[in-house]
């Protein structure tokens, strides 16, 4: 019936996300080495499963599908578990076995198994590098082999009701890997992988949470500078009168404000992640059910003790760069508004003095104009004389006619320049 109905294009993909990288059931003994190696920004993402698929080809087995997200293969001495992930390609090898020497669980590994060469090779840089060792145990307090932890610095629990018991450090070992130790009571091969599952994403994703930490460090002292030096511009603002002052504070703030949104700019991504992973650590630690051991710090207790306090540094850091780029925002409106308003008054006073200006040429444009009347009628009248002289007036003076023929005369010429003025103003208009 299902399927003459019309589907979604992403249904079958969303439905499979459930079901996306699913715990390995495990037989113990079991060794365990996790890789997680970042990429450059703008890396090529299929790298990880071409250098995959390099591996199957040597060992003969069927190379995985271009661009595959998650990838189980077995090469017969040990096995290999691909995932990519959105910054990391994470690498998880199992080889069945025990250690030849007791007092040394990690002296067994699953890496060893793993073509050096090969491993050499792997596209990207490794942030994180694990070797977790499943063993069978008798007793459930059956303290680790002497040497394999720092006692100043370790961590255990009881998990999933006593049916297992975890110890790490969280350190470094001599081989560059941190190590974690995980001792089977009773476990079933299902809680067995998601027991160890939950162990190599916790020391993961605790160290992509911690990848936020040196830029915040870093940007601590660029905010400490930006802080001080907007207090010292907030505080020239009140004595500020001249517009040429103004201007240049704003420009300091405005070249302030740019340098403190580079910053938030340059963080934010990672801080965003590093809330993202540290609530996957949390969600991790739950899957482990632990009880405290022996008086010692669970590991939830030290990741909260040692963790915690760097994401509320990572945090604190965010906030405060979010907080001091709304002062600044703030100060920067205020600036500008002040400039505005020394701007408007400036052009008022300009544009008073254009139109007092405006009103003395017209004044001086009358003058001439009436200037210009008596001039052009006088010179008229002058020639009205020369051509009117000859004439014979009879009992008429010749200096009567001209002074009547003046008021005339002037007042077509005041109407001529009246009209001759006028067009070329409305010309100048259409201009």
């Amino acid at each position: 019936m299902i399927q003459h109905l019309p589907p979604h294009p992403q249904r079958d993909v969303l439905t499979g996300e459930l079901h996306a990288r699913p715990p390995l059931p495990l037989q113990t003994p079991v060794a365990i080495s996790r890789l997680a190696l970042s990429g450059d920004s703008g890396a090529d993402r299929g790298a990880g499963v071409a250098h995959l698929a390099s591996l199957c080809r040597r060992y003969g087995v069927t190379p995985p599908a271009p661009g595959a997200d998650f990838v189980l293969a077995d090469f017969g001495v040990f096995r290999l578990r691909y995932e990519r992930h959105t910054e990391f390609d994470g690498w998880t090898f199992l080889r069945p076995g025990l250690s030849d020497h007791p007092d040394d669980p990690f002296a067994f590994t699953a890496i060893a198994a793993v073509p050096t060469d090969w491993l050499a090779a792997l596209p990207g840089r490794t942030l994180v590098a694990a070797h977790i060792a499943v063993l069978p145990t008798a007793g459930e307090d059956e303290a680790p082999p002497p040497g394999c932890f720092a006692p100043d610095g370790l961590a255990g629990a009881s998990l999933s009701g006593g049916a297992a018991t975890a110890w790490t450090d969280f350190r470094l070992g001599p081989d560059g890997f941190t190590r974690i130790l995980l001792q089977d009571h009773g476990l079933t091969p299902a809680l067995a992988g998601r027991l160890a599952q939950a162990l190599w994403e916790i020391e993961t994703y605790r160290l992509f949470a911690l990848l936020a930490l040196p830029p915040a460090r870093a940007a601590a002292g660029e905010l400490a500078r930006a802080s001080d030096r907007l207090a010292s511009l907030s505080s020239r603002l009140s004595g500020l009168e001249e517009l040429e002052a103004e201007r240049e504070a704003l420009e300091e703030l405005s070249e302030l404000a740019t340098g403190i949104e580079q910053i938030a700019n340059a963080t934010a991504d990672r801080f965003s992640a590093a809330h993202a992973y540290h609530a996957l650590v949390g969600r991790r630690l739950q899957v482990l059910r632990e009880e405290r051991l022996h008086g010692l710090p669970t590991l939830t207790e030290y990741l909260e003790r040692r963790l915690d306090p760097a994401l509320a540094t990572i945090q604190a850091t965010g906030t405060r760069t979010a907080a001091l780029s709304v002062r600044c925002g703030r100060a920067v409106d205020l600036l500008r508004a002040r400039v505005a308003v020394a701007q408007e008054a400036q052009t008022q006073k300009l544009l008073a003095a254009m139109a007092e200006t405006g009103r003395a040429q017209l004044r001086l444009q009358e003058t001439v104009e009436g200037l210009s009347v008596a001039g052009i009628s006088y010179y008229v009248l002058s020639l009205a004389g020369y051509a009117l002289k000859p004439l014979p007036w009879g009992p008429l003076r010749l200096d009567i006619i001209l002074a009547a023929l003046v008021p005339v005369i002037a007042g077509l010429v005041w109407i001529r320049v009246r009209r001759q003025r006028r067009k070329l103003a409305k010309s100048a208009r259409r201009g």
